[in-house]
Formats: C-alpha cells, sequence, structure tokens
C-alpha cells in the first residue's frame, strides 16, 4: 500500500488500550472536554484555534477534502471516548512526514501516547512509503521528549530561539528513520 492509497479512506489503528480513528462529528463533546484546557497549549507553540474552541468546525466541508495526511482521533477503547489526536502531515515526496500529537490532561501519565506513537510508526513504516518521521518540542516539554526516545527518535539537535509554530523558544528536533527500526529495509532507503 502506499500513501496514495489512503486519500480518502484511512486506517484504523488499534493498540492495547486504544483506537486512532478518524474523528466523527459524534466526538465533538469529547473534544470540548479537554481542548479548552490551558495546560494542553503550554509547549504547543500556539495559543487555542478557532478548531480548538469550536470542536464541531472539524465536520465542515471545508475540512473534509482528500489527503495523504493523517488525523486521528485517539480513543479509549473500554469507552470509545476522544482522549487525544495524532497527525501525519507536511508529506514530502511521499517520503518523509511530521508527527504531532497531544492528549487529555487527565489521561498523561500512563505510557497511552507512547503506545499510540509506536503504532503510527508501525503504521508509517509498513503499510506506506514512508522513510522518515520528524518533530520538534519545546525543550521544556520533558514528557514529550520522553515519549519520542521511547517509541526510537532519535534527539537529532536543539534549535535556539527558534519558531515553532507561532512561539519563539528552544525546541529540540526529533526524527526516527524506517531503517532505525527495520533494518531489513536499508537497501530500499
Amino acid at each position: 500500500m502506499s500513501l496514495k492509497d489512503y486519500l480518502i479512506k484511512k486506517p484504523v489503528l488499534e493498540t492495547e488500550r486504544l483506537i486512532l480513528r478518524e474523528l466523527r462529528p459524534e466526538d465533538t463533546d469529547d473534544l470540548r472536554e479537554w481542548l479548552s484546557d490551558p495546560g494542553l497549549y503550554l509547549y504547543w507553540g500556539k495559543r487555542p484555534g478557532r478548531h480548538d474552541l469550536n470542536p464541531e468546525l472539524l465536520f465542515t466541508a471545508a475540512n473534509q477534502k482528500p489527503t495523504k495526511s493523517f488525523h486521528w482521533g485517539i480513543a479509549n477503547k473500554k469507552d470509545n471516548k476522544v482522549i487525544g489526536e495524532f497527525w501525519v502531515y507536511l508529506i514530502e515526496n511521499d517520503r518523509m512526514a511530521k508527527v504531532s500529537y497531544r492528549l487529555s490532561p487527565a489521561c498523561q501519565g500512563n505510557g497511552l501516547m507512547t503506545e499510540a506513537l509506536k503504532s503510527v510508526v508501525d503504521f508509517c513504516f509498513t503499510r506506506t512509503e514512508l522513510q522518515r518521521l520528524w518533530t520538534d518540542v519545546d525543550v521544556r516539554n520533558t514528557a514529550s521528549c520522553k515519549t519520542l526516545e521511547k517509541a526510537g527518535f532519535t534527539r537529532e539537535g536543539c534549535i535556539r530561539q527558534g519558531k515553532m509554530v507561532s512561539s519563539w523558544c528552544d525546541y529540540y528536533l526529533y526524527g526516527l528513520l524506517k531503517t532505525d527500526l527495520l533494518p531489513e529495509h536499508a537497501s530500499q532507503a
């Protein structure tokens, strides 16, 4: 399969405790519960946007265009409640993509995001042609740094007083290559 196979129908990813799936209008109340939490934006690089404050806007026709990018809701398997979001986007030449994620503050600290991240990494490297995933993380966000490192990402550098989304801060760059996790694919890179 390749990225173009997922232009319209996005896959559902399952882990032991989570389901990563497309968001649906009935998830609006779940999203509203935690998207307004100011702590969520401390290291996010920007303040809450229109879609954060009004999650029902995610389901307008303008947001339903076919795309190679992925935006999953992270649902708890036990009750199907959406407790987070995950993105794979800024895809370049079908080879490299950025990942971003966030989790309801009430659900943090339980390894859930590491579980979700490992699932997304596995999907990207085994079911698409992506060869590299990367992200940027505010240096003060030690929890996210630990999550990335547990999933195999390498800290590749530090940008001092750079612009991360719309904030000026020091931030780390993290990356992961398909060959880091799947060495048998080294000759195909």
